[in-house]
């Protein structure tokens, strides 16, 4: 973040990274507001990190040299690159998880799937890089695979206490998702009564009967919200 607003505090910059045709002619500055800005922050960065060490090499303060010496040191800008990654990866969870119309379901569906794909990056960062396009673009994966390890297992915790507490189970959110997909209805409500504890076994049962065998419901195929709202109970108002 000093890099960047140092650079961004130059008004020859932007002029600089035009006239040398760079992939951005202007960086970003992270706002802790604003959500995705972080990684939107590092993507440009990283693009430009080459054009931004010619600049800096043209400027004469001792701020500029620093810099210069971060943009150079080979351990520093392999930290870079590891978090334009995951962070590229977080930001299209975010995006997923984004909108008026996502089911509870589909959210679950994708911080679920997230988790996995944690575990499966866990496993290339010490072998492959195929998740980590910047990281393996500068180190040829020969880098600090330690450091990024302990990373993603603090991520990999971080989403764990976040979200194992959530305790819908698969029949429950299949449920929710389409109803007429249920087929082990002892299942489905022995399931719904440990996350409900005031419901009913037997009443759950044969509500979802009547449910599945709603003929109209079933043939008109709408998505889960339209489904859902049709059983919406009127306020008191």
């Amino acid at each position: 973040m000093k890099v960047l607003n140092f650079l961004r505090a130059s008004s020859a910059l932007r002029t600089f990274l035009t006239e040398v045709d760079a992939a951005f002619d202007d960086l970003l500055v992270h706002n802790n507001v604003r959500w995705l800005s972080k990684g939107r922050v590092l993507e440009p960065f990283w693009a430009v990190r080459e054009e931004l060490q010619v600049f800096l090499s043209q400027q004469n303060s001792a701020k500029a040299k620093q810099f210069l010496e971060f943009l150079q040191n080979a351990g520093k800008m392999e930290a870079v690159a590891f978090l334009a990654d995951i962070t590229s990866h977080l930001n299209d969870l975010n995006v997923k998880l984004q909108g008026k119309k996502n089911t509870l379901c589909e959210l679950m569906s994708e911080v679920r799937a997230f988790q996995r794909k944690l575990e499966l990056f866990k496993s290339h960062i010490q072998e492959e890089l195929f998740h980590f396009p910047k990281l393996l673009e500068l180190t040829k994966g020969e880098g600090d695979d330690q450091c990024h390890l302990e990373l993603l297992e603090k991520l990999i915790a971080n989403f764990k206490t976040g979200f194992d507490g959530f305790i819908l189970g698969k029949q429950v959110l299949l449920f929710i998702e389409n109803t007429f997909l249920i087929t082990n209805v002892s299942a489905f409500s022995a399931e719904a009564k440990r996350v409900f504890s005031w419901t009913e076994a037997a009443s759950l049962q044969t509500e979802l009967f009547d449910l599945q065998e709603g003929v109209a419901q079933k043939e008109a195929q709408c998505d889960a919200i339209t489904f859902w709202s049709k059983f919406q109970v009127p306020s008191a108002a």
